[in-house]
């Protein structure tokens, strides 16, 4: 598939999922403390900060939004050209959900679109959640881990070795020092000629697992 052709696909299938879809904001934010866009959900922070309401019945939207990290929280610059997937300017592909769907839809739906509709052989899949370490907040995601394991069960995938846990660093997501934040989950694709790698390279900085 092209680029073109994975963005409109993506957009088809949550609007499918009546998602409404909105168009990408500008790179420059309407931010004080961000001099570029840097990731899909600065356009809806006023909503997750409850200042405003969303505007959308049901309030669940899709879009592709034109990022820039070259500095900041998010700064991806010093990995350029040491890898196969960073890049200061790309596109972040985000289904949003306000106060309406939340994690089984949205780990349903991940699985729909990768393994249904993209093709991505589900033994290549590993999903990961949140587990904390000492000291760090929350507790750890029981309800993820049921739910992806569920889907690789349904798949005859052992999920003991393809839902896997991490701690803060990679699991946990924040939106800076102070404001929204929670335990997230994320689903890496291993690249590998065998694709037999059991996880191990999952959060490892390996280009044959993203």
């Amino acid at each position: 598939m092209t680029s073109a052709e994975i963005r409109q696909s993506f957009l088809d299938f949550f609007r499918e999922k009546q998602h409404t879809i909105v168009p990408s904001s500008s790179l420059l934010p309407d931010a004080p403390n961000l001099l570029f866009t840097n990731a899909g959900m600065n356009q809806f922070v006023p909503i997750f900060l409850g200042q405003q309401k969303p505007q959308w019945n049901p309030p669940r939207v899709a879009d592709t939004q034109k990022c820039i990290r070259a500095g900041g929280k998010h700064n991806d610059l010093e990995d350029v050209g040491l890898d196969t997937y960073h890049h200061t300017f790309f596109e972040m592909l985000g289904n949003w959900s306000f106060g309406d769907y939340f994690k089984k839809e949205a780990i349903d739906w991940a699985w729909e679109l990768l393994v249904e509709r993209w093709k991505f052989p589900a033994q290549r899949l590993y999903a990961t959640v949140y587990k904390p370490g000492p000291g760090e907040p929350s507790e750890f995601d029981n309800e993820a881990y049921e739910h992806w394991a569920h889907l690789f069960r349904e798949a005859d995938l052992d999920p003991k070795i393809h839902v896997l846990s991490s701690g803060k660093a990679d699991n946990f997501w924040m939106m800076g020092d102070t404001g929204p934040c929670g335990p997230c989950s994320e689903v890496h694709v291993d690249l590998t000629s065998d694709g037999d790698t059991r996880g191990a390279l999952v959060n490892k900085e390996d280009p044959s697992c993203i």
